[in-house]
Order: C-alpha cells, then structure tokens, then sequence
C-alpha cells in the first residue's frame, strides 16, 4: 500500500512560535495507558495554558469500525486462547522480526487514515502511552514526517513491542527499565526516568479516618477487589475464595461500568458468609482505596500504582497472559505484592495482610519505591524542554 507522504508543513512548521502543536496518544486496551495520558496532558496544560493539548485515541481516531473488531480480537484471544496470546507475547519478544511484523501490520493496517488526520491537524510533536500508537508515529516518520515524538512506557517491562528506535526520547516509571532499554540500543541520554504518572487525587495519601467520613462508611476489616479496566478479572471466583475465610472483614467489589458483574452479584447479594458492598463506577476511587485494608487485583500498571500511592497493600490474583505476567514477575521481585495467588493461596494472602501488622508494615514501606510524587510533571517537563524544540 502506497503512503501520502507526509506534507513539509507537518513537523515544526515556519514561523511557529513556542513549542508548536503537540498531542498525546494512547489507546483503548486496559485503563491505565488512558489513565497515564490524561494526567500528563493535565500537567502539561496547567503549565502551558496557551499550548494546550489533548488526548486522542489513535486507532479509534483512525479506524473507529475496525478499531471495535481489533479490540474485541483481542479480547478474545485472552478469553478463550490465553495460551496462543501468551506464546506470540513471548515469541515477539525474543524475536525482533515477529516484532517488526506485528507492528508493520498495525501500521499497514491503520497508517494511511491516521497519516491523513495528522496532516489535517498540524502536529508538530507527540507522545504515547500504547505500543500501538508507537507503531504509527514511527510509520508517520518514515514517510516524511518532521515532527518529534517520544513515550511514556506504562508497563513494568520492556517488551519489544516498546520498542522503536526512532522515537526521539522515552519516559519510564522505574529505573530499571531505562536499563532495558539501554541493553536494545537506546542512548542512555534520552531515557527519563520520571515515574508513574498519577491524577492529582492520588498526590498524597488520604488518612483511612477522612476516607471513612467523606464515604460514610464503618470502620471494619476491608478487602477490595478489582477486576481491571478490561473487566477480565474473575472477580466471582475470588470472591468465592475469600468467602471461606474464617476472618472478619467486608469484601467490597467495584464493578465499574460491568453492568452484568454487577446484576450477578447483586442478586448473590445474601448469599455470602461475608458482607459484600458492589460499588459501579466512581469518580471518588482515590477514597475507596483509603478506606481499604488490601486489595486483590491484576497486575495492572496504573492500579498497582494508585493503590501504593494510597499506602494500600495488594494481594495479585492469576495475571492476563503477556505484559500482566511481566508486571507480576517485576512486582515479586520488589516484594511489593503476595501472588499471583488462587484459592487456598489467595485467602491466605489476605489473611496474612489483614491480621499482621508487621507484614503490613514491611509490604507499606515497600510500596514507596512504587510512587514518584510529581510524576506527570516531570513528564511534561520533558515535553517542554527546549531539547525536543
């Protein structure tokens, strides 16, 4: 397929003044990527309220139909053949030619509607949170783009799918991931080491005291499930896990926007050992994790973040094949959360969090090393700089 070239007006155009147009990029599989975006594009904003910029889902901007089928493909492929996702993840990342495959196919797939929209709107720079988006930009360069792009990495890993030689620079939450990327090539130089990026409600943690007052709730054991953005958690069996515990406390579930999890367990609702409280969607998250004494979740980057901002210990249930399992290998390794855990395993977990006080205090002074307070302001600092004009 023949490309448009990319127009000499695109990249820092003439007579542009300041740091010209800029977008963030990220796409729709799993909430954290957004999560990330969102609050980089607040701090960039607040900083330069006349060169703001906003966030754009990349392969919905450019394909909105297909974009639903890709997504629902790979919902699927995790659904019914975590196997098969589990061996081309792996297969990727010991493979730079699969690799370069599978983001050319993105690129083929999606470049030309996205080069167009990019022409349309002048874009002078850019960053993404998703290796997709990555995959484009690079395309866009290759076809005559002169603008600047970089990525906020937002995983806990490295994966080649990450990986583009021609971004202009990367952020990455942890130090050890610079090192990853210096082991592929990259120049040491233009990796930032800037945090997680985290929205202002998470800037400091919330005393469990104010968390219970603003929620109206009592002050009880708590254990909270979270099943992720992607609603692939199998937050039923969990349940069915604590349920057995001879412990005391209240599982709280936050169903999100599932509207189903939500009508399943609430018609279970007296069936439970355990008192259950089934919370939807809330823009008050920040106060849950507060009010919280552990959470079990899935390894996803922005929630594991979050949670350790608020000082919340986790316990990982059984991880998404591919960046999950990365996520939790990483996790163990800083002793900053039990699991992956199933049944037995699972509710001792809690048990242990719930009940020993000097195993949660160890798991809480782990949890800092997780938190880079200002994260999202250091990102956009490296946006600004005067390198990347």
């Amino acid at each position: 397929m023949t490309m448009p070239a990319a127009p000499a007006r695109c990249g820092l155009r003439e007579g542009v003044e300041g740091l010209g147009r800029g977008i963030l990029l990220t796409d729709d599989f799993g909430s954290g990527h957004t999560l990330a975006a969102v609050a980089v594009a607040e701090a960039w904003n607040r900083r330069h309220p006349d060169e703001r910029v906003e966030v754009v889902r990349s392969l919905e901007r450019s394909h909105p139909m297909l974009t639903h089928m890709v997504i629902g493909t790979y919902l699927m492929l995790l659904r019914r053949w975590p196997s098969a996702y589990r061996w081309m993840y792996q297969a990727t990342e010991g493979q730079p030619r699969l690799h370069i495959g599978a983001s050319g196919l993105v690129g083929v797939i999606y470049a030309r509607s996205f080069m167009m929209w990019m022409t349309r709107q002048n874009v002078d720079w850019a960053m993404t949170t998703h290796p997709f988006s990555l995959a484009l930009l690079e395309r866009f360069r290759q076809n005559g783009w002169r603008g600047k792009f970089g990525t906020l990495v937002t995983d806990f890993h490295v994966h080649r799918f990450w990986w583009s030689p021609e971004a202009d620079w990367y952020c990455v939450p942890f130090p050890w991931m610079r090192d990853e990327l210096i082991d592929l090539g990259y120049p040491r130089e233009r990796v930032h080491v800037t945090g997680f990026p985290l929205r202002p409600a998470f800037s400091q943690a919330i005393p469990k005291a104010q968390a219970l007052a603003r929620l109206g709730w009592e002050d009880v054991p708590r254990v909270l499930c979270m099943g992720g953005g992607l609603g692939l958690g199998n937050v039923r069996e969990w349940l069915g896990w604590l349920d057995e515990s001879p412990a005391d406390f209240e599982m709280v579930v936050v169903a999100g926007r599932n509207r189903r999890l939500h009508k399943e367990l609430a018609q279970r609702a007296a069936g439970w050992r355990h008192a259950l409280r089934i919370l939807g969607y809330r823009d008050d998250i920040q106060d849950v994790f507060a009010a919280s004494d552990v959470l079990v979740t899935k390894p996803g980057t922005a929630t594991v973040v979050e949670a350790a901002a608020m000082g919340l210990p986790m316990v990982c249930a059984v991880p998404l094949p591919g960046h999950e399992e990365d996520n939790a290998r990483a996790l163990a390794k800083l002793g900053v959360i039990s699991g992956p855990t199933k049944g037995v395993e699972m509710r001792q977990a809690v048990e242990r969090l719930l009940l020993d006080e000097e195993v949660r205090r160890r798991v809480k002074d782990r949890l800092r090393r997780l938190v880079q307070q200002g994260a999202a302001d250091l990102v956009a600092d490296v946006l600004g700089s005067e390198q990347w004009k």
